[in-house]
């Protein structure tokens, strides 16, 4: 079995416009490509295809990446990309960039010169890494990678607005990737791609086809073969994220319930998904971001099911509609929660797993805690409790440990 699938599932239109930007940037027409979306939908996936389709073609690969760990660090990924030309023992010519090879010493030291540096603008910075890149692109055609920009400071988001709309006389590629967060990313992101600077993909879930083949490919068997019953359940259960499908498959296999035997892949008992640890982690690196008030929120939907109505949330928070109503944007704009539209003020969680991996953050006496708030706020906004509110408070009750 695979832990992940071999191959690209569902992207077969991204992958002809990756291939697409690297033979323009080998004929010395550089383009940016901005790949968009959720956590785990494939970006990184897609940026490793690009990566080894350009080391195929001759290309020169580089690598850098955003990161929220420790103090924001200006230019980070821009320095991480341009060191691997120093990795690599056979950097290019910089007495070719003549007044511009100083100023990149602000992002590689060993570029800089004997002298004091003087304070350099964005913009000319920007145009000395756009001329580097004409200088190692007579060599080998290059591909610049950046990835999970979501977070990038203001510094590296100037640096690539110029050079999206410079590179067309490079032979060199750029490619970003980025959550789909509104923000200044997102912002530069979606104006580049309307002044047609750059091509935006904004990669969306898998069909259910196409999560049924991911299952086959990494079970390393024909679509066929695949128990239905998994497929189903990988389907409803991932919402069509392939991090999420992967996931829940390693722990199936790896938990005993999903077994190889001479007659194929069988399921053994109860088809019972432990949550993937990661995706735990994923979700609660998301909701912190949301400051306190927020993930408290969210924690008091999760308590009340996949789907929870703002009148509940309103009578236990004791916040007004302005206030609920920004954060549960807030929601909506991280990509965690969505308005159930049939139903008018209620909200639903987009993925059918982020209530549970909310759930799992909370200690049980907190979660006992909240179920006996919401329990009481229920039963004070539906008096008798008709239809499905007395199974719900039932539940609650017994959460919080009460009959």
């Amino acid at each position: 079995m695979h832990t992940r699938a071999p191959i690209v599932v569902g992207r077969d239109e991204e992958l002809r416009v990756l291939e697409r930007v690297l033979a323009d940037a080998g004929a010395r027409r550089g383009r940016a490509v901005f790949l968009v979306g959720e956590p785990g939908i494939g970006k990184t996936r897609l940026a490793r295809f690009a990566a080894g389709a350009a080391f195929d073609r001759g290309m020169r690969v580089l690598r850098g990446r955003g990161s929220t760990i420790g103090p924001m660090v200006p230019f980070r990924p821009l320095t991480e990309a341009l060191m691997s030309l120093l990795r690599a023992g056979n950097g290019p010519d910089l007495r070719e960039l003549g007044a511009y090879q100083p100023v990149l010493g602000t992002l590689v030291p060993e570029w800089g010169t004997e002298a004091p540096r003087q304070a350099h603008s964005v913009v000319v910075l920007a145009e000395a890494v756009l001329r580097l890149l004409a200088v190692v692109g007579r060599a080998q055609p290059c591909l610049v990678v950046l990835e999970d920009l979501h977070d990038a400071d203001a510094e590296t988001l100037a640096v690539i607005d110029y050079l999206v709309d410079n590179l067309d006389q490079v032979p060199a590629a750029l490619l970003v990737t980025t959550r789909a967060d509104p923000g200044p990313t997102l912002d530069v992101v979606r104006l580049a791609a309307q002044r047609e600077a750059g091509a935006l993909l904004e990669l969306g879930r898998l069909g259910e086809a196409q999560v049924r083949r991911m299952v086959a490919l990494c079970l390393e068997v024909d679509e066929s073969e695949v128990p239905d019953e998994v497929a189903e359940r990988m389907w409803a259960d991932s919402a069509g994220n392939p991090f999420v499908v992967e996931e829940m498959l390693h722990g199936l296999v790896n938990g005993g319930v999903l077994v190889r035997d001479p007659g194929g892949w069988q399921v053994l008992g109860d088809l019972r998904i432990d949550l993937p640890t990661a995706l735990v982690r994923a979700i609660a690196h998301r909701t912190d971001r949301l400051g306190p008030q927020g993930r408290e929120l969210l924690s008091l939907a999760a308590v009340l099911g996949h789907r929870f109505p703002l009148s509940v949330l309103r009578r236990v928070t004791g916040m007004d509609d302005r206030g609920l109503l920004s954060h549960l944007h807030a929601g909506v704009a991280a990509q965690l929660v969505t308005p159930d539209e049939p139903v008018p003020d209620w909200y639903a969680f987009r993925h059918p797993l982020t209530a549970e991996a909310l759930l799992a953050q909370l200690p049980p006496p907190h979660r006992a805690e909240l179920s006996r708030r919401i329990a009481d706020a229920v039963q004070e906004l539906h008096r008798g409790l008709p239809g499905e509110w007395c199974p719900l408070v039932a539940s609650l009750r017994l959460d919080a440990g009460q009959t």
